[in-house]
């Protein structure tokens, strides 16, 4: 058994956020310093700003599979995700009526929640016991006049991978626009978004080893989006404000390296994994994966520990140094058991004593190895 040395951390939750990459903080700390300059300056300092975002957003775009000029820069995920359903229901001639799920992101059901307080409709879908959403359910839904659809591309929580693109083609034939978060999907997933019926799509640069702080919203046509705030002529006026240089230059360049390494880094997040769970599933009896475990991203486990506390083993592994969670960081705070699980069917206690384990490219098999050890031992502990 390996000896876990105190000061050293085990970070497995890469959903919540992931740590900048070398390249990735050297070209932020570039643009704080002697590159500095604002985009909208007319002058040479500020030309050399615009050059530093012309170059980001090419490089997200390569990303993504589209033209630079279907990107607007945002302060985060949440933000793109908020300005994609305030865009869809404002002016709606009658009663606006959105169609999402009820395992989605908090920065979409907040939103929807005050959109419905001033009279939006909003219909949730309901996901099986894997996680999935039954594409016949989206049918009926869209019966009825609908303004919008927002599905999560890769659930946050247990790494459940939708069906997006049958979804985007029953959007596309009743004529309703589509937008996804996937904040957990871009940077995981390899596809051309260009070649797919998706109108909007939102996503958060720390979610592959970019700065916190930036996001961006992909816009199959960027006239349907009306900003929320108003003031200069930034990103040209969809999103004013100056913009965050040194944050999305960082976005840019995590961007391009993930586009050069995205197969391999895939395989290294997906062997990481794989070696991780099967190794708990394995000295840990009665020990289960929540959700499918052949439609998901290639990082993320949700292990369903038996009838223990996962309240307290995780605040057992936090002392040891080991990093993981219980559901979103943008809920871990609340007290109630994740929404998402319950959703999905567990119980209360199922869902309590549930962990999320969330890898990067710079996990290690030796950190597997010393945290299975350390789990295994605190898990011994709460049994007795």
């Amino acid at each position: 058994m390996s000896k876990h040395n105190n000061n050293r951390e085990i970070y497995f939750d890469n959903n919540a956020t992931t740590k900048p990459l070398p390249e990735v903080r050297e070209e932020v700390c570039k643009v704080l310093g002697e590159e500095f300059g604002n985009p909208s300056s007319i002058h040479s300092t500020g030309g050399r700003a615009r050059k530093y975002l012309a170059n980001a957003r090419q490089h997200l775009a390569d990303l993504l599979g589209c033209g630079p000029e279907n990107i607007i820069f945002t302060s985060s995920g949440t933000e793109a995700n908020n300005l994609v359903l305030y865009s869809c229901t404002l002016g709606a001639r009658d009663k606006s009526r959105i169609v999402t799920s009820n395992v989605e992101h908090s920065s979409i059901n907040k939103m929807c929640s005050f959109l419905e307080i001033h009279g939006t409709e909003i219909e949730y879908l309901e996901v099986d016991t894997k996680g999935f959403l039954n594409p016949k359910d989206l049918e009926k839904a869209l019966e009825k006049k609908t303004d919008l659809v927002s599905i999560q591309w890769v659930n946050n929580e247990t790494g459940v991978v939708q069906d997006i693109e049958s979804i985007a083609r029953i959007c596309k034939e009743k004529g309703v626009p589509f937008h996804t978060d996937s904040a957990q999907a871009v940077g995981k997933l390899d596809f051309k978004i260009t070649g797919m019926d998706i109108d909007y799509l939102a996503l958060a640069a720390h979610k592959f080893h970019a700065p916190q702080g930036v996001g961006a919203v992909y816009a199959k046509d960027k006239l349907t989006i009306h900003p929320v705030l108003f003031g200069g002529f930034q990103e040209e006026g969809f999103r004013p404000g100056t913009e965050n240089v040194p944050a999305i230059a960082g976005m840019g360049k995590a961007a391009e390296i993930r586009k050069v390494n995205l197969k391999q880094t895939v395989k290294h997040m997906c062997d990481v994994r794989s070696r991780f769970e099967n190794m708990v599933l394995e000295k840990i009896p009665g020990t289960r994966v929540n959700g499918s475990t052949e439609k998901r991203i290639c990082n993320t486990t949700n292990i369903l520990f038996g009838d223990i506390d996962g309240r307290k083993l995780t605040m057992m592994l936090d002392s040891e140094g080991i990093r993981c969670s219980q559901s979103s960081a943008c809920t871990n705070f609340e007290t109630a058991p994740s929404f998402v699980l319950k959703a999905m069917g567990l119980t209360d206690d199922e869902a309590y004593a549930s962990i999320r384990f969330s890898f990067s490219e710079e996990n290690t098999p030796e950190e597997i190895e010393e945290a299975v050890d350390i789990i295994v031992k605190n898990y011994k502990q709460l049994k007795s």
